[in-house]
């Protein structure tokens, strides 16, 4: 009996997923072998979530799931319908995982920790029989003429080392940099031009300079002159803003943004459901039941001190001292 060989190209979450089903799937039948360019396997899938990795999302119907997708739901669908979020939060919990749902949907380890998750993958491959080579990539990849056991590969290593093989998954992800794409195209596959998705955002504004690591747990993040407009927690960064908020802003928006060459105006309202005109008669109604307090040390809208001052000095309402006087 002749063995499938499989070539999983990338030790992310994807490969690391693929490589593990093709594994089981085969038994004794197969070799999997799976090549990661860095040292560090699961690298992204540790920092995820902050470090809680969000494992997928508590949206059992594919027809909605593929709602919360920016692009690609059409092709989606059909995937869904065959592997979904209900059967990702069973494959965990068979490997002694359990997951969580948050109150926006979103679903983490018990644990609030990723390595939970990288560790389950890493024993999941070990268990299956996956062969994990890291500091080493693929180069090159050409398909070999169909013989008397149907079409294979030929591979070369990023250490010149060459093999042949009967099956390849590309799990790179979409980096540019990223050998996945070149080989997919060089394979006869069309390729739709990359740009960058679930990015933060880098401003300069004197109004968020020294309140790093300042969050607001509900915030509406919107690209004035576009329909793009997210809500959800945000981050204030020693770069400017992060967060779900921003992170889903930019994954919608990724192709628009890129068009714009990620030169745009942002809004941010700290303080939904107010608009401005709620927000300036709140304050009036403030200001009139407490004279005497100082619009700079007490924000009535709840979100964080130091936020607000920043706000107050950055409109120009901060009290001045009078003439000789601290």
């Amino acid at each position: 009996m002749s063995l499938t060989r499989v070539t999983v190209v990338g030790g992310g979450a994807a490969g690391f997923f693929g490589a593990i089903a093709c594994a089981e799937k085969l038994g004794d039948r197969g070799r999997v072998t799976l090549f990661e360019t860095t040292a560090h396997p699961l690298a992204k899938v540790r920092i995820s979530g902050g470090g809680r990795c969000n494992t997928t999302h508590s949206c059992f119907d594919p027809r909605e799931l593929v709602k919360r997708y920016p692009r690609g739901g059409r092709e989606l669908l059909g995937a869904f319908h065959r592997f979904q979020p209900r059967d990702t939060i069973a494959w965990f919990a068979e490997r002694g995982v359990e997951l969580k749902t948050e109150e926006d949907g979103r679903m983490f380890p018990t644990t609030d920790d990723s390595a939970t998750i990288v560790e389950c993958l890493m024993r999941a491959a070990q268990k299956a029989g996956v062969e994990i080579v890291t500091s080493c990539g693929v180069r090159k990849l050409e398909r070999s003429a169909a013989g008397e056991g149907g079409s294979s590969f030929w591979i070369t290593l990023t250490n010149d080392t060459e093999f042949r093989c009967e099956r390849v998954l590309i799990a790179t992800g979409g980096n540019k940099s990223s050998a996945g794409l070149a080989i997919a195209q060089a394979l006869g596959h069309t390729i739709e031009p990359p740009v960058p998705s679930l990015f933060t955002f880098h401003i300069d504004d004197k109004r968020l300079e020294g309140i790093s690591g300042v969050s607001v747990e509900n915030a509406v993040a919107s690209v004035p002159g576009t329909k793009l407009k997210e809500s959800g927690p945000l981050l204030v960064t020693h770069w400017g803003l992060s967060g779900p908020a921003i992170l889903k802003l930019s994954a919608w928006g990724a192709r628009e943004l890129a068009n714009r060459n990620y030169e745009f105006p942002v809004a941010i309202n700290f303080a939904p459901p107010h608009t401005r005109e709620m927000a300036l008669r709140e304050l009036t109604t403030a200001r009139e039941k407490n004279p005497k307090k100082q619009l700079a040390t007490w924000s009535p809208f709840g979100f964080p001190q130091r936020l607000w001052e920043k706000l107050v000095i950055g409109a120009g309402l901060a009290r001045r001292p009078r003439s000789g006087r601290a």
